[in-house]
C-alpha cells in the first residue's frame, strides 16, 4: 500500500514537471526539509516576538534592535560574501572551502571590531553607556557568530537539506529562547543585547564543529574561491547597509519607541519573505550547476509563479493582520496600517532568484550594478523621506525600492543572456 501510494507520488511529481519546467523530487524533498525548519524558525520568532511586546517596554525593544541594525552595517564592512562563494564551491566538489573561507573572515574581521570600539567611545563621549557597552558586546560577538556560520552554506552545497533543517532549527531555537528566558528575568536592555549576542556566537561555533566533524570536508580548493568571496563581500556592502538603515535611521529622528512600532510592523513580513528564501536556497546550488542559457528559459518561469504565491500570501496577511496585532501585540496597534502596506513587498521578494542566478554564474558587472544603484536608491529615499513623513516615508522607500529591486535584476538576467 505504501510503496502504491509512493510510486504514484513519484509518477505525479514528474508528470508535474511538464509545466513547472523544475526537478520536482528535488523540490519536494529538500523544500519538504527547508519548510520544516522555516516552521520552526517561523515559530519561535512569533514566540520571541510575543514575549517582546508583552514583557519589555517599547523603548527597550528599540534601543535592542538599533543594536542589531548598528551591528550588522558594522558587520557589512566584512567577508560577509564568502557564504555565497562557499556554497558556490561545494557545490562543484571543492570542499575545503568551508575552512579557507572561514579563516580568511577572521583574518579581515579586524575592522569590524575598530569601527564597533570606535562607536562605543562615540557614545561613551556623550554619557550614553547603555549603546556604549552594547556596541562592545557586539563587536566582540558579531565576528565569531558571521565566522561560524558558513556551516550552513556549506551544507547547502552539499545539498543535505534534512541536517540543513536540523541545524537551522537549532539556530532559531536557541537564542530565541535563551533571550525569552532572559526576558522573564530582567528588563535590563545590556543584559538582554549580552543574552543574544553570546547564544548565536556560542550556537554557531558549536554547529561549525558539528558539521565539520560529520562531513569531514576534503581538502579541495578552488583558489578562486576566496577571490570570489572578497569580490561578493565588496559589492555587497552598500546592500546590506542599505538592509539596515531604515533602523538606524528611525532611531535617530524619531526614537526608540517609534522604531518598535516601526519593527513590529516588519517583523511578520520579513518573517513571511522567509518563505521565499526556501526555493532559493534551494535553487543556488542547482543555478551553480547549470549553464546561464538554460537558466534564461526555465527560470522566469519559476520567479512568477513564486511571484504569485506570494500574491496570495501577502493577500491574507492583510487581511488576518489586525487579528494578528489585537490578539497578539495589544501594545503595537498603531503598527497594523503600515504592516498591511509592507505586504505589499512580498509580491517582489521572488526577484532574489534573479540576482542568485548571477551570482551562481559570477555575473560581475550585473551583480555590480544590481549592488550598487539599488542600495543607493533606497537610502537616498530614506534619507528624504524618512525626516518627511516619519514611517510612512520609511514604508514608502522600502516599498518603492523593492519594486525597482525586482524590475532591475530581471533586466540585468536578461540581458547578460547576450552576453553569455
Amino acid at each position: 500500500m505504501f510503496a502504491r501510494l509512493k510510486d504514484t507520488l513519484h509518477d505525479t511529481l514528474r508528470w508535474s514537471e511538464t509545466y513547472t519546467k523544475t526537478d520536482m523530487l528535488y523540490m519536494t524533498h529538500g523544500g519538504f526539509w527547508l519548510s520544516l525548519a522555516k516552521g520552526v524558525g517561523l515559530f519561535s520568532s512569533l514566540l520571541f516576538a510575543v514575549a517582546m511586546a508583552n514583557l519589555i517596554p517599547p523603548e527597550v525593544f528599540g534601543t535592542y534592535k538599533f543594536v542589531l541594525s548598528g551591528a550588522a552595517i558594522i558587520g557589512a564592512f566584512s567577508l560577509t560574501g564568502m557564504g555565497a562563494a562557499i556554497t558556490q564551491a561545494v557545490a562543484r566538489g571543492f570542499e575545503g572551502a568551508l575552512q579557507e573561507g572561514t579563516r580568511a573572515y577572521f583574518k579581515w574581521s579586524w575592522g569590524v571590531i575598530g569601527i564597533s570600539i570606535a562607536v562605543a567611545i562615540y557614545y561613551f563621549i556623550n554619557d550614553n553607556f547603555v549603546l556604549a557597552i552594547s556596541f562592545l558586546i557586539a563587536g566582540a560577538c558579531s565576528p565569531i557568530i558571521t565566522g561560524f556560520s558558513f556551516f550552513a552554506q556549506f551544507i547547502s552545497g552539499k545539498k543535505d537539506f534534512r541536517t540543513q533543517a536540523l541545524y537551522d532549527s537549532v539556530r532559531n531555537v536557541t537564542p530565541a529562547a535563551v533571550l525569552i528566558l532572559t526576558i522573564f528575568l530582567t528588563r535590563d536592555p545590556i543584559l538582554i543585547i549580552l543574552a543574544y549576542f553570546v547564544s548565536s556566537a556560542l550556537c554557531n561555533f558549536l554547529l561549525h564543529l558539528s558539521t565539520v566533524q560529520r562531513y569531514r570536508p576534503n581538502e579541495r580548493v578552488d583558489p578562486d574561491t576566496v577571490v570570489y568571496g572578497k569580490h561578493a563581500s565588496v559589492t555587497g556592502i552598500l546592500a546590506k547597509v542599505a538592509e539596515q538603515v531604515d533602523k538606524v535611521l528611525v532611531f535617530h529622528y524619531l526614537g526608540a519607541a517609534q522604531l518598535a512600532v516601526y519593527a513590529f510592523a516588519q517583523t511578520p513580513i520579513n518573517n513571511l519573505k522567509l518563505l521565499n528564501d526556501i526555493p532559493s536556497r534551494l535553487a543556488l546550488p542547482k543555478l551553480s550547476a547549470r549553464g546561464l542559457p538554460e537558466l534564461q528559459e526555465s527560470l522566469p518561469r519559476k520567479v512568477f509563479l513564486l511571484v504569485g504565491i506570494m500574491l496570495v500570501i501577502a493577500i491574507i496577511y492583510i487581511v488576518a493582520a489586525p487579528f494578528v496585532f489585537r490578539l497578539l501585540f495589544p501594545q503595537y496597534l498603531d503598527a497594523i496600517v503600515f504592516t498591511q502596506i509592507l505586504a505589499i513587498s512580498l509580491i517582489f521578494a521572488p526577484g532574489s532568484m534573479f540576482n542568485e542566478a548571477l551570482t551562481a554564474h559570477l555575473k560581475k558587472r550585473e551583480m555590480y550594478i544590481s549592488q550598487t544603484v539599488l542600495p543607493v536608491t533606497r537610502i537616498a529615499l530614506l534619507i528624504v523621506l524618512l525626516p518627511l513623513y516619519g514611517i510612512w516615508g520609511a514604508v514608502g522607500a522600502l516599498i518603492v525600492s523593492q519594486a525597482l529591486m525586482f524590475a532591475l535584476a530581471g533586466f540585468l538576467f536578461w540581458q547578460a543572456k547576450h552576453e553569455a
